[in-house]
């Protein structure tokens, strides 16, 4: 699974591979010489859906470096319409760079291997390459024939909603602008007392982080009915 390409360049710094192009490349040069195993690419779908779509597509990258794509090789392109987590599921692994879609997956027991400084690398959930040579010692292990045990799942569970429950703050007069607008979002408040301590938790932990150096952490379990 890639990431967008600038996006991966800009949030993760690079790990076992030069880039995220050098690790998909050299891992579809690996599958060439695997013809009893089959690798799937799915391309990231915001490299057209995206507010600023990709100028640098994936499946373009792979033409140039490889005119015919290894006959168990197969490619899900950007604008397909073919879900991401029905393809991952019946995968004996998935193989990501740095996607966020990592911590769902570890979470649905698929086993997730990381190449890049993914958000879910470290977590003790994934398999995690810090060389090429580590990386292909991983796949040398494939197909791994097995789903995630159950403690691991719940780790990963655990993670994932520490992740986008705990760590993702909401702040509810951000309000999403559709259309062709300057910014993708608009401020929604009447004056500032709507920005008083009280008035929304998720600003109240950004302003404590900010003044009193307390965790960044919206206590998301506390307000679960």
């Amino acid at each position: 699974m890639t990431n967008v390409f600038w996006d991966a360049q800009l949030h993760y710094r690079a790990n076992a591979f030069a880039d995220m192009l050098d690790w998909v490349v050299q891992t579809i040069a690996y599958f060439a010489g695997r013809p009893e195993l089959q690798l799937l690419v799915r391309i990231h779908p915001a490299e057209v859906r995206g507010t600023i779509p990709s100028r640098q597509p994936m499946l373009a990258e792979l033409e140039k470096a490889f005119p015919a794509l290894p006959p168990n090789v197969f490619v899900i392109p950007p604008e397909s319409n073919s879900s991401t987590y029905a393809a991952m599921d019946v995968c004996d692994a998935v193989l990501i760079y740095g996607t966020k879609t990592g911590v769902e997956l570890a979470s649905r027991g698929t086993p997730v291997v990381v190449a890049g400084e993914a958000w879910v690398r470290g977590k003790g959930v994934t398999l995690d390459a810090s060389s090429p040579e580590e990386y292909f010692r991983i796949l040398d292990r494939l197909p791994l024939g097995r789903r995630l045990d159950e403690d691991t799942v719940r780790r990963a569970r655990m993670y994932a909603y520490h992740f986008f429950f705990r760590r993702m703050i909401p702040l509810p007069f951000m309000r999403h602008v559709e259309g062709n607008q300057p910014a993708p979002f608009s401020v929604e408040i009447d004056g500032l007392g709507d920005l008083l301590p009280g008035r929304h938790e998720g600003l109240d932990v950004i302003c404590d982080g900010i003044l009193e150096g307390t965790p960044f952490v919206y206590p998301a379990e506390r307000l679960t009915v």
